[in-house]
């Protein structure tokens, strides 16, 4: 008489628990199919759309975007923007979102609210608040001269550095999310137990819990980095004409010039270098680190 859960004595209960998550697969058709209709089927569309010429298929348009001249370079300052925006939030992110996860859970409830509410208002509102704060007569200016620090006001508002300050605003919540629910699966029993073996808090962070949270931070980054490349308002009411992003200058060839091959070429541009460069980011920390992205477990 079992006094267990009866084990099988044969191989097939491990055959069926093999079978099992082939026959769940139809869990994933309802994403499969909304992917399919709102990603692959339009990108496919805007990637015809990118190659057609007067006389037929073409790579004008590739031409155009990738040749010498203002695409490019535009082209480039979106990414070099976009990189940067992605490690600052990591860098302000990182010690927030290890703050939060060293929190009592009940106190954490409070904490992820205040983090959590910069997301329920509109990137329109909050870059108008930025308007606010870093404009000639703004919070910032009104303070320094104030206090006396300048005798007139600063010109922050329409430059890159308030272009940054905004985008990373914006994003700075998404970062903090990631790299927290990552560090909460990390079992801080291992970092008791480097205590116990004589390890001072700082040794146990650096060898134990920065390598273990480290897939949190990469994934952060790379989230981070694609949502930046396609910020289309912050650019445009915080920056001045050289922070144009590549967004920006597709809405203008698809509503203005009505260049649609353009357009798509850009945009088709922006995609596979988005792909690139988190694929080369991802490949890399595996490589060199050979982590995963899972913490230690509970």
């Amino acid at each position: 008489m079992s006094d267990g859960v009866a084990m099988p004595r044969d191989g097939k209960g491990a055959a069926r628990g093999r079978r099992a998550p082939l026959s769940s697969l139809w869990l994933l058709a309802p994403a499969a199919v909304l992917f399919l209709f709102v990603f692959i089927l339009p990108v496919g569309e805007v990637a015809l759309w990118s190659v057609q010429g007067e006389a037929g298929l073409s790579a004008e348009n590739y031409e155009a975007a990738l040749g010498a001249g203002p695409y490019r370079t535009i082209l480039f300052g979106t990414l070099q923007l976009s990189f940067g925006v992605a490690c600052a939030c990591i860098l302000v992110g990182y010690p927030a979102a290890y703050f939060l996860a060293s929190r009592p859970p009940r106190n954490r409830t409070l904490l992820l609210l205040l983090i959590l509410t910069p997301l329920w208002v509109s990137v329109l509102v909050r870059t108008f608040g930025w308007i606010v704060v870093l404009g000639r007569e703004g919070l910032v200016n009104s303070m320094l001269i104030g206090i006396g620090a300048v005798d007139g006001p600063l010109q922050m508002l329409y430059t890159r550095g308030a272009v940054y300050i905004a985008m990373v605003q914006v994003l700075l919540p998404v970062a903090i999310l990631v790299m927290f629910s990552t560090m909460t699966t990390i079992n801080r029993s291992l970092l008791m137990a480097s205590r116990i073996l004589g390890a001072s808090p700082w040794r146990g962070f650096v060898h134990i819990f920065l390598p273990l949270s480290a897939g949190g931070a990469v994934n952060a980054w790379m989230l981070t980095f694609v949502l930046a490349l396609g910020f289309f308002i912050t650019p445009a009411l915080v920056g001045g004409p050289k922070e144009t992003m590549i967004a920006n200058l597709i809405a203008t060839q698809i509503t203005l010039t009505l260049d649609w091959g353009l357009g798509s070429a850009l945009g088709m541009v922006l995609v596979i270098a988005g792909f690139t460069v988190v694929g080369a980011i991802a490949l890399l920390f595996r490589r060199a680190t050979g982590l995963s992205g899972h913490g230690g477990s509970r």
